[in-house]
């Protein structure tokens, strides 16, 4: 239990205690709140997840005994700090990204997204109410899954060529811009030590180094169709382990830290792949491929057709996994890769190499 009185932050936790009462004062709209103690409990179950986990990010669970009008109540609250890099490198941007989503992009998303308690913009963690009542995954319906591919694309509807004015907020991520040159150097970077210092990864084999290296030598050529497209807001990692859905049907959607301003057919395929990795839906992925082709050609222009919904997607899926795979990758034991091998091997690094013959042959 949490005791110390001091404004000065704990070692235990990122916050001081005044600044969790500020939070919950804010939060519950109680001026006469009274913080009491701090109590570490196991992570509820059901909780959202990263589809491919970011290194080193640190999510705790508290229980908070706290006082309000002389009443003594205790809530559940989740507890989210940076990830830490393999070299110990703390990614406060990534923090700060979410923080700033659910403070100042909150109002204006078409979709639910849980409480926020407290955090600190400049550190990057956050205080988050915690959910319960929920139904885990396997238990979705066709019906869930609709609903989460319509909460998508209202998503980018919403924010669908507004570039210039989501660049107000300067923590969103800008992959195709700003923030090019450092992805795909983190992208080579990863790229070297799959070759040389995991060789227990299918990377060691002659056909998929290879692979690797023209992957990273054709980063403009993957990025040059995506960048051609009219940008949105997107989530970065939307896919149903990321959804909280409460029996009475509401969808809220958590992980905001790759949230960024691109093509929304990054989001699209990064869901259905995901998806696919860890579950069985209760939509085909062809069904929900179609549903948000069909809601995105209504609502946004250009139309995709068949011809330049494929280019797409093969530019998207080789992106996706230059940026968002590599890096994990280089960070995984032989015990960690063995545990994905398959379904990986089969949504991801298949379908990726079948993407840069199709695309990539001159490359």
């Amino acid at each position: 239990m949490v005791t110390a009185t001091t404004e000065a932050p704990t070692r235990e936790w990122p916050f001081s205690r005044p600044e969790l009462m500020a939070g919950l004062r804010r939060y519950l709209a109680a001026n006469t709140l009274r913080l009491r103690d701090i109590q570490p409990v196991p992570i509820p179950s059901l909780q959202p997840i990263s589809s491919f986990g970011e290194a080193g990010t640190r999510l705790r669970a508290i229980k908070v005994g706290v006082t309000i009008d002389g009443d003594d109540q205790t809530l559940a609250l989740l507890v989210k700090e940076p990830p830490v890099t393999a070299r110990g490198r703390v990614l406060t941007a990534v923090g700060q990204r979410e923080f700033g989503v659910y403070r100042r992009l909150a109002p204006h998303l078409p979709l639910l997204v849980p409480g926020l308690v407290a955090g600190d913009e400049r550190e990057g963690w956050i205080v988050l109410e915690a959910l319960a009542g929920l139904r885990p995954v396997a238990q979705w319906t066709a019906d869930d899954y609709r609903e989460a591919i319509l909460n998508l694309v209202a998503l980018h509807d919403r924010f669908y060529g507004l570039s210039e004015p989501l660049e107000t907020y300067a923590w969103l991520a800008r992959p195709f811009d700003a923030d090019y040159a450092e992805t795909v150097e983190a992208a080579a970077e990863a790229v070297e030590v799959l070759l040389h210092e995991r060789p227990h990864l299918p990377f060691a084999q002659p056909r998929y180094a290879d692979m690797l290296r023209r992957l990273v030598a054709a980063a403009d050529a993957i990025a040059a169709p995506l960048r051609a497209q009219t940008f949105t807001l997107v989530h970065g990692d939307y896919w149903p382990g990321n959804i909280a859905c409460s029996i009475d049907g509401r969808q809220i959607v958590f992980d905001w830290q790759l949230a960024a301003i691109g093509p929304a057919i990054l989001d699209l395929v990064g869901c259905v792949q995901a998806t696919l990795m860890h579950y069985q839906p209760a939509l085909a992925a062809d069904a929900i491929i179609t549903l948000y082709r069909i809601r995105h050609n209504m609502l946004m222009r250009p139309a995709w057709d068949d011809t330049s919904f494929a280019l797409l997607w093969d530019h998207a899926l080789l992106w996706r996994f230059m940026v968002n795979w590599l890096g994990k990758l280089a960070t995984m034991t032989p015990e960690q890769y063995a545990r994905i091998a398959e379904p990986f091997n089969r949504l991801w690094l298949e379908p990726a190499r079948a993407a840069m013959e199709r695309r990539l042959a001159s490359c």
